[in-house]
């Protein structure tokens, strides 16, 4: 990981002077801002009894960086937490941060695209994007994800896409599985006139694990691929169908297995202020041994914005896979909703609310759900400051017992930002 970071700093470096240099006319904006937040947690180390509570405080310093041209832009985001703990404080921490986006016009029809997020941290529930991770311990634990990819535009909406992917974990717990996954892909897409188009797509997948102690997860190799029919109806509406295909090839027991699904889709923008997306598949897992699976899989989502806040609903389902996480739980099928509600009270008051539930079964047909919750106020006051009330609410029912979790948490936030122009 330490090799990791050097080369992700290097990399600012080298794109910091590419952007500052590569146009006389380039736009510097800089943010720096620092947050204090003391959060009461019921339950710190997600156990199903005999649970621990404590006062957590945290202050979170940030900087973030913005340059921009014609032909290229730069965001670079970095923000440290320190953690303090009023009993459990072996727990006491430096939480860390960062991301990279960039993007550069390369040449007239190319565009290169580079992004990176790093993460240092001990909380014990990990939600980052396509992850849901759950430990019951607050020993540290570092994610970085990173993506790369060449654009080449060859028509008015057709494209070549070439890129690479990583993921990398690393667990302070000697007995966790570290990690990483690399994913070099493609994917072409061409219209053939203003209403036909068509889409392929092909990604080739390699996956390492190890630990300090004991055995870790079967390393695999897999390829995923997929093709897709459009048809644009309207230019706010577009249907689709598709097929797409993946396997997995493990070195160890784990066994192998091919999945296949089918599915069609609808996007719209019914008005600038209200879009929907839906999408019904069906799959099946075709496994080396033990019995196939097969379900129903589907994406939908709704956002409506007004005046005065937004209202969104949506829900993902299908099959899931989890090899780079806390809990190594492999292929699942899964169904899952949430819907969020965002709105100002008042000029400087607002207030949110949103809730998930998500039911998961593994190959032994062993389920668990998982609920989640929250509540709060905002309130801008003197320009550059806010404060803030937050109440979450998660729970896990397991059949497992051991895995069995509920956790609540109330936390006060009071924050300052302030946006320069250099």
């Amino acid at each position: 990981m330490k090799r990791t970071i050097q080369i992700a700093c290097a990399t600012c470096v080298l794109l910091l002077g590419w952007a500052i240099t590569a146009a006389p006319q380039t736009r510097v904006e800089l943010t720096p801002s620092i947050s204090v937040a003391e959060v009461y947690d019921d339950n710190i180390y997600l156990t199903p009894n005999n649970e621990t509570s404590d006062y957590i405080t945290t202050v979170s310093p940030r900087i973030a960086l913005t340059i921009s041209s014609r032909f290229s832009s730069l965001e670079l985001a970095y923000s440290p937490t320190f953690v303090r703990y009023d009993d459990e404080d072996q727990n006491d921490t430096t939480r860390h941060t960062g991301s990279i986006d960039f993007d550069r016009q390369l040449g007239r029809h190319l565009r290169f695209e580079l992004s990176d997020t790093y993460v240092k941290s001990e909380e014990p529930l990990e939600e980052t994007e396509g992850i849901i991770g759950v430990r019951s311990t607050r020993n540290e634990y570092q994610r970085n994800t990173g993506r790369a990819s060449l654009d080449y535009q060859f028509g008015p909406e057709n494209h070549v896409t070439i890129g690479y992917e990583q993921s990398y974990l690393e667990n302070d717990a000697a007995d966790v599985d570290d990690g990483r996954i690399q994913t070099p892909f493609g994917t072409v897409t061409v219209w053939l006139d203003n209403k036909n188009g068509v889409e392929l797509g092909y990604e080739y997948t390699k996956a390492d694990f190890w630990r300090e102690t004991g055995r870790p997860g079967d390393d695999y190799k897999g390829n995923g691929a997929h093709m897709r029919y459009m048809h644009r109806f309207t230019p706010h509406a577009t249907g689709y169908i598709g097929y797409a295909y993946a396997d997995r090839d493990f070195d160890g027991a784990t066994e192998d297995y091919k999945v296949h699904e089918g599915f069609a889709g609808w996007d719209q923008a019914i008005s600038p202020t209200f879009d929907i997306s839906l999408r019904l598949g069906y799959f099946r897992q075709d496994n080396e041994t033990s019995d196939d699976e097969d379900g129903v899989s589907y994406e939908a989502s709704m956002v409506k914005r007004f005046q005065r806040g937004s209202i969104t609903l949506g829900g993902t389902g299908g099959w899931n896979e989890a090899y780079l996480e806390a809990e190594r739980r492999g292929f699942t099928r899964y169904w899952s909703g949430n819907a969020r509600v965002e709105y100002r009270l008042l000029e400087p008051l607002s207030a949110y609310l949103g809730g998930s539930y998500r039911k998961d079964t593994d190959p032994t047909d062993r389920e668990w759900t998982t609920t989640r919750a929250n509540v709060g106020l905002r309130i801008s006051f003197w320009r550059w400051f806010s404060a803030g009330i937050d109440y979450e609410f998660s729970e896990r029912d397991d059949d497992i017992d051991t895995d069995d979790y509920t956790v609540n948490r109330v936390m006060l936030i009071i924050s300052g930002s302030r946006l320069f122009r250099l």
